[in-house]
């Protein structure tokens, strides 16, 4: 049941990944993962919500960056184009400190979330904050206009990515590519994640 998916299944699933754990709060149903990269530290919160009869599982990461009253307008901007182009995850603004978050909200099924769903979604949120991360100190710092950090971001991202993946096995599993700790995220390709779940549903389906 949906309502008996909690921290002991995610902890599972991560456990299954390889992913490294840096705090648990089992009174609110949280936990806690760090990632270090070349644009600096993030973390990903990963828990559960009750939202009346609902229960979501929600994969947050938070403080992504901080918008201010310098180049406000570019930043609002740049965050709006890359929502509109990402398929899984949406970048929001904290109107009273301007802390930047990019979160997911999955509703759980009477079934929860499988293994594979989680890993999906998990993977697309880790390469989304991985890409974007440096989206609005290339626009505050660099001068870079809205279109050069974003087209910056993703280059740099992909160029990183195809380095790793030329010394890597393709067959090399999520855990290996999303690791805490002192190695740096990666990623999957958004439109082969998509691809992969609508596999998923329909092999359900059947």
């Amino acid at each position: 049941m949906a309502r008996d998916f909690g921290v002991a299944q995610i902890l599972d699933y991560l456990t299954q990944m390889d992913i490294k754990v840096a705090h648990v709060d089992r009174t609110k149903n949280i936990i806690e993962l760090a990632f270090h990269g070349e644009s600096g530290q993030w973390r990903l919160v990963i828990g559960t919500q009750q939202s009346g009869p609902e229960r979501k599982l929600m994969l947050i990461a938070p403080h992504i960056g901080t918008v201010t009253n310098k180049k406000r307008l570019e930043c609002l901007e740049a965050l709006m184009a890359v929502n509109y182009s990402i398929a899984i995850g949406k970048f929001g603004l904290d109107l009273e400190d301007g802390e930047v978050r990019l979160e997911e909200a999955v509703p759980l099924a009477e079934q929860g979330i499988s293994f594979e769903q989680f890993q999906l979604v998990f993977g697309a949120i880790v390469q989304t904050a991985s890409m974007y991360h440096s989206l609005l100190p290339r626009i505050i710092y660099g001068h870079q206009s809205i279109q050069e950090a974003i087209q910056g971001c993703e280059h740099d991202f992909f160029q990183h990515e195809l380095s790793d993946w030329s010394s890597a096995s393709t067959n090399e599993p999520l855990a290996k590519l999303g690791l805490a700790g002192d190695e740096e995220p990666g990623g999957l390709d958004v439109q082969e994640i998509l691809a992969e779940v609508h596999r998923i549903f329909e092999q359900k389906k059947e």
